[in-house]
């Protein structure tokens, strides 16, 4: 019973860590909104822009998956190319060791006034800004209070004799370690809850040092999973940089393994407590693999291409889908709703165009053209409707969810217009009906006010 106790307690402060990262990640996200998609696209082949592109944006949003599900959209739409996917790929696991060295740090005071004053800011502050500030103040203190219940709570797995020396198997075939490692983040999708429970129960002297860095590189290996799993679907390209992250990570593992007993000992003078001896393997662990990569992103690139090979036609991504993994940003899935609203807008007005030929000049192609135009009209009017429906499950900015609406009002309006377009040239077909020329000199001008106007207003 005392060991369920303890399991309980481990478990639920890995719960609330769990909550309180992706919170965090949440906030975060609507704080910097669609500047992550402008970084990305500016980034070049330069390999240390990418990297500290990588680096910053995973900091920033607290996950590497995030990270990499964004560089999957963005590499399906042809914005990015595989290289310097790559290149962002390697900064992306530097920036996930930033958050291991923080909770490394002994704050089993500083979690209260975090918590406190972190929800005062939420719930007295009138300015969203202020209540952003807030959830990040607030969710850093839930993280420290998580790291101080699973390290309270694994101080008793002690005086179990199993759990030690299974602990210890770990450090003596790190092989194991890195499967468990693997597998515990696999089914958390957080490497960084994986190490920061690593961290946590290290500060009780539950594992060792040798132990726990197996695990951390296991977890680096673990959190490629999500990425892969969110391949399905996309092009060779995208299917590339998912797989590229996982040869990274693989690779690293594989060249440090004969060599962690020697490794191990370089960490240990680096300093005293194990906890953060933890948290420098981590980080020095991630600058070697990504440094190591840097010369050899070129050949990355060419085994990828011929592992993946293309179909030997263009795949990429029409302007026409709305690609579903920039929902890991809402503001940037907004972004794509107002690409799409914007093409909406233009084949709506190159309809009310061919609307007017068919009705003024009996012009049976503007008639086709109309038709088929309605046809692509719906189309989008569905896809964004059921796009900003799932956008409408995620944590928005004020100012996203009145972004949002204003998109929702603008295809109805937009949809509406199509459909009035079409219904003007159906008035082409009716023979029966006959203007006089001062007549449709008057109808002429009522569709170019309309047409100006309608340029006006989108």
């Amino acid at each position: 019973m005392e060991l369920l106790i303890v399991l309980a307690k481990i478990f639920a402060g890995l719960a609330l860590l769990i909550f309180s990262i992706s919170q965090l990640s949440h906030t975060l996200k609507k704080i910097s909104g669609v500047r992550f998609r402008k970084i990305l696209e500016r980034t070049t082949s330069n390999p240390f822009k990418g990297i500290f592109t990588g680096a910053s944006i995973t900091f920033l949003v607290q996950s590497s998956s995030v990270t990499v599900l964004l560089l999957l959209g963005l590499v399906n739409a042809g914005i990015m190319n595989l290289k310097q996917a790559v290149f962002v790929i390697l900064g992306s696991g530097i920036g996930t060791t930033i958050t291991a060295q923080i909770v490394a740090f002994k704050l089993k005071v500083v979690f209260y006034p975090f918590i406190a004053t972190g929800f005062a800011l939420k719930v007295i502050s009138k300015k969203e800004h202020y209540k952003n500030i807030g959830d990040i103040i607030f969710y850093l203190g839930l993280i420290f209070l998580s790291m101080g219940i699973m390290s309270d709570g694994s101080k008793p797995l002690k005086e179990y004799p199993f759990f030690i020396d299974t602990i210890r198997l770990l450090g003596v075939n790190p092989l194991w370690g890195i499967f468990l490692g693997a597998v515990f983040t696999a089914i958390t999708s957080s490497s960084s809850a994986t190490t920061s429970l690593v961290i946590a129960m290290s500060m009780e002297g539950v594992i060792p040092l040798q132990s726990g860095i197996a695990l951390i590189i296991g977890a680096n290996i673990g959190t490629c999973v999500l990425e892969l799993v969110a391949t399905i679907g996309t092009n060779c390209a995208a299917k590339r940089t998912g797989l590229a992250q996982f040869m990274v990570n693989l690779v690293g593992a594989v060249i440090f393994y004969p060599f962690l007993g020697s490794f191990t000992k370089l960490i240990a003078m680096t300093g005293s407590e194990v906890p953060r001896l933890i948290a420098n393997a981590h980080t020095i662990f991630n600058v070697t693999v990504s440094l190591f990569f840097v010369p050899f992103v070129g050949l990355l690139v060419f085994f990828l291409e011929k592992v993946i090979p293309d179909h030997g036609r263009s795949e990429i991504r029409s302007s026409g889908v709305l690609d579903e993994k920039f929902l890991a940003v809402p503001s940037m899935a907004l972004y794509e709703v107002e690409q799409e609203v914007n093409r909406m807008a233009s084949i709506a007005e190159e309809m009310l165009l061919n609307a007017r030929k068919a009705f003024v000049n009996r012009d049976n192609t503007a008639y086709a053209i109309v038709k088929e135009s309605e046809k692509t009209i719906d189309a989008i009017y569905e896809g964004l409707s059921v796009y900003l429906g799932k956008i409408s499950t995620l944590m928005l900015s004020e100012k996203d969810s009145k972004r949002k609406l204003a998109f929702a009002h603008a295809i109805t309006d937009i949809e509406r217009i199509a459909d009035l377009a079409e219904n003007l040239a159906e008035y082409s077909r009716q023979k029966e009906i006959v203007f006089s020329g001062h007549a449709m000199n008057t109808i002429e001008k009522v569709f170019d006010n309309t047409l100006l106007t309608y340029s006006s207003a989108v």
